[in-house]
């Protein structure tokens, strides 16, 4: 074998592909938000109030790592405790960081890594996505063929992972709400399908999908569904393979189905997941359901202007991309005059894969209707609402923000609008000796366009500039200095059912119970069990009723900024630290 040749075989591996693809990421992360946020040991940019809910999550790590039995932080939510699960921890990453806390820094923080690592896969793993559409265009080329065109796939496919990492839905979530970013769990869902038919093994591919539906509860559960979904359609390509009668072939595919469901909502259950005591407790399902235009609404990530919504929540913006739907219409355009033999070849398939089809069908529209939520919208326009069992409502308004569920097709328009326009141009350029060149142009047009709209959108300008130099901003959310209020307190008590939802109010007075070595028992979290709401009405009473004891006042600080309750806690030494009112002891 020659240089050339063994070179070419080198760079034909996927893994070349990959590395290309990550490469994009990387350039992009350490473009628009700088590579100083990956520093473990810098924390100062977590602070911010453009870092939304990653103050949370580095709060939930926090006292994760300073006090927790198993998935449970025992200083959250306490004296029930909180899962790590609903502090957005990332627990695949806390859980492994956990046993090496004492020799890791006390300022210390992995949403950073986090972040770019999630671009480095969006990369990647859209590469190779791309690839995939380039073998299958080119797949009538005989190898000496493809070896040629090599320079050309490599081209294709990197310039075409660029349409991922532009992704407007990792855009939205990255620093906003980290463990959301990890959208690639849905690229490589995509690409387990495409390479079921090479797994031999029909048993090890359920081994597979156990691996990775537990690593996806380990990130966060709302991927799922989605993820449950696409094992299902990966599964079922196996159809073919399974023996013996039908009934039989149904078992066989109900247990790959459930045994990799089992293993990981066990996993969940350890990490306390089933642990609330009841259902969720805001229920507005119906403002959070994926809009039916939710494609084609930039809502501030486009250049175009949005259009007034039925909901407000940015849970539905979903924009493609003025480059895929530049795509989509020039594809159409290509296509004119070969969609009836499209038509026919479908129906062909259906017929010689219907068990196969059935499934992908009905498990699709099943993940589709979950995601509209109780109401359907066309843009600012509601279709049709109805109701559901009180039981049904409170298990899928766990889910509150159902629309992300619609990410995997969000995902599939974006791959179908990248194949469809490259077999539209060697459907048109059959005979053309530079087809390469052509997809190559055809792809970095769509890249471009791509390109141009999102980074100018408003919101995506406003995101860039808020971390142009986060580092060295000033902590927003500084803890409080409780010195002469402490003493021998371990424990600080929030009276304020309100402060359940005071973002920035939990950010101090975690930090500051952190600061002390205390617990916290209510605050901005994903969710709160039941029973510390009745301990907080509780607490409220027993100061109200001059029910609290003196061990309790020495062991519990407890605060407030109700106005109300102030002035019925006359009784009582209260001491104002910044906005909050603390019961020091009894007059």
């Amino acid at each position: 074998m020659n240089a050339k040749s063994k070179w070419g075989k080198i760079l034909a591996r996927p893994v070349i592909t990959f590395v290309l693809g990550a490469a994009v990421g990387l350039a992009f992360f350490t473009l628009f938000y700088g590579l100083s946020i990956v520093n473990p040991t810098n924390t100062n940019w977590i602070w911010q109030p453009i870092t939304h809910d990653t103050a949370q999550h580095q709060i939930g790590w926090e006292f994760f790592r300073a006090d927790s039995s198993g998935g449970t932080i025992n200083g959250l939510a306490y004296p029930v405790g909180l899962s790590a699960i609903f502090m957005d921890v990332i627990p695949l990453i806390a859980i492994v960081l956990k046993p090496f806390s004492s020799a890791l820094p006390t300022n210390f923080q992995y949403f950073g890594i986090w972040g770019l690592l999630c671009y480095l896969l969006m990369g990647g793993l859209g590469a190779l996505l791309i690839r995939k559409i380039w073998l299958y265009v080119n797949r009538n080329d005989k190898s000496d063929k493809l070896k040629a065109k090599l320079p050309w796939q490599l081209l294709f496919t990197t310039i075409g992972s660029l349409v991922f990492v532009l992704s407007p839905t990792v855009m939205a979530r990255s620093f906003y709400h980290p463990a959301l970013a990890g959208q690639w769990l849905i690229l490589l869902g995509f690409l387990l399908i495409l390479e079921t038919p090479k797994i031999k093994k029909i048993w090890s591919l359920a081994v597979v999908w156990a691996v990775v539906l537990t690593v996806t509860v380990l990130i966060h559960p709302y991927f799922l569904p989605m993820m449950g979904v696409l094992m299902v359609i990966s599964e079922i390509r196996c159809w073919s393979r399974l023996n013996g009668k039908v009934w039989q072939k149904w078992v066989k595919l109900a247990v790959m189905v459930l045994a990799p469901s089992i293993v990981c909502l066990l996993f969940f259950a350890i990490l306390g997941g089933f642990s609330l005591g009841g259902g969720s407790e805001i229920h507005d399902l119906e403002d959070k359901g994926f809009n039916l235009l939710s494609f084609f609404n930039p809502y501030g990530y486009g250049i175009i202007p949005g259009y007034p919504n039925r909901s407000y929540s940015p849970e539905t913006m979903m924009w493609l991309g003025l480059g895929i739907i530049l795509a989509l219409v020039i594809a159409a355009i290509l296509w004119i005059g070969s969609y009836k033999q499209t038509f026919v070849n479908l129906r062909q398939y259906w017929k010689s894969h219907q068990v196969q089809c059935w499934v992908v069908l009905a498990m699709s529209v099943a993940l589709l209707v979950f995601a509209m939520g109780v109401r359907i919208d066309l843009g600012p326009i509601t279709i049709f609402q109805y109701s559901v069992p009180d039981k049904i409502y409170e298990v899928w308004s766990a889910f509150r923000a159902a629309a992300r569920e619609a990410w995997p097709f969000y995902y599939v328009v974006m791959l179908l609008a990248v194949l469809w326009l490259a077999a539209g141009v060697k459907l048109r350029a059959k005979k053309v000796k530079y087809l390469p060149q052509f997809l190559c142009v055809g792809v970095l047009a769509l890249s471009v366009v791509q390109t141009i709209d999102i980074l100018n959108g408003p919101k995506v300008i406003d995101k860039h500039e808020g971390f142009d130099g986060i580092s060295q901003k000033a902590d927003s959310f500084s803890p409080l200095n409780l010195d002469n209020l402490i003493k021998d307190r371990k424990h600080i008590v929030a009276l304020d059912s309100g402060f359940r939802g005071d973002q920035s109010g939990t950010y101090v007075i975690a930090r500051t119970a952190l600061k002390y070595d205390m617990t916290l028992n209510i605050g901005f979290f994903a969710r709160v069990p039941d029973q510390i709401w009745n301990d907080q009405s509780t607490w409220r009473d027993k100061l109200t009723n001059g029910e609290i004891t003196d061990t309790e006042l020495s062991n519990y600080l407890l605060f407030t900024t109700d106005d109300e309750l102030i002035a019925q806690l006359g009784d009582y030494e209260l001491v104002k630290v910044d906005k909050y009112y603390f019961v020091a002891g009894r007059k």
